[in-house]
This record gives structure tokens, sequence and C-alpha cells, in this order.
């Protein structure tokens, strides 16, 4: 039978132990919070990045026709997938430009507003919201390629040895 003295000591070292776990939970819960906001800063200006040159080309050029592809052609060099024009992308590619043509007509849309026939006001751009659409395809490519669209930026670069001479 255990004396009175290991009775307390058992109690005292199982309030450690699930103090301990408890401490683990909430670290594990706090560094998975960190994960995610640190992954949402990054694709958010990584977002930025490749909206905002989207943007800045569409307004650079007044033919929509041109404006679109070089957006697009910029877009896919960025990625990495391309070193010339759309033509190096392969089918598998046709639903990327299903979804990212209208952002880049929309971004073209929005530098460049027409007047409808009347002449009196602009006409909508075929998509509201550039960046909801964006949003949008995100979703749709995380969904069917099972990873984010903004992680495609991440390139991994190998440890460079320093050499000193």
């Amino acid at each position: 039978m255990p004396s009175a003295a290991d009775t307390l000591i058992a109690r005292l070292q199982a309030d450690c132990t699930a103090a301990e776990a408890a401490e683990r939970a909430v670290r594990a819960e706090v560094e998975a919070q960190l994960k995610e906001a640190e992954r949402d800063r990054a694709f958010a200006w990584r977002r930025l990045s490749a909206l905002g040159d989207m943007a800045r080309i569409a307004a650079l050029e007044p033919d929509r026709e041109i404006a679109v592809e070089r957006q697009l052609v910029a877009l896919f060099r960025d990625i990495g997938w391309i070193d010339g024009g759309l033509d190096e992308l392969g089918e598998g590619a046709r639903p990327l430009l299903d979804w990212l043509q209208p952002i880049a007509e929309a971004l073209h849309a929005v530098a460049h507003p027409v007047a409808d026939d009347a002449g009196e006001e602009p006409k909508e751009p075929p998509v509201a919201d550039p960046i909801a659409a964006f949003r949008a395809f995100e979703a749709w490519y995380e969904a069917d390629r099972g990873q984010p669209f903004l992680q495609v930026f991440e390139r991994y670069m190998p440890p460079t040895p320093v050499v000193e001479f």
C-alpha cells in the first residue's frame, strides 16, 4: 500500500504531466495559427504582385487582345512555366487560361473603359471584380490541383556554398 507521501507525489506528478500536455497543445495550436497567418500574408503579397503586374500591363496597352495576351504571358513567365509565349503551355493549361483570361480582360476594361454605342456610360467589364474573380480562380485551382495556385511562385533554391578566395 502506497504511503500518503507517495500518493501526494503521484497526484502532483499527474498534475505536471497534464500541465505539460496542455502546454504542448496550446503551442501546437499557436504554431498552426502562425503558419496559417504566415501563408495568408505570403499569398496576399503574391496576389498583389501578380495582379499588380497584370494591371500595369493592361494600363499600358490600349488594344484589349494584345493586353490580355501580354498579361497572361507575364504571369506565366513570372511563375516560370514559359520563356516565350502562351503557345509553350500544353493543353493541360487550357482550363487555367479559361479562368485567367476574363480576369485579364476585366483588368484591361478597368484601365480602358469604353463607352457604349450611345456614348453615355462605360460598359461593364466582363468580370466585375478582378480580385474576387482571382480568388475564385485560386479556390478552383486548389480544388482541382490539390495545392494553392499562389504556391507555384515558390521556387526551391538549393543551398549555395560560400567560397572565399
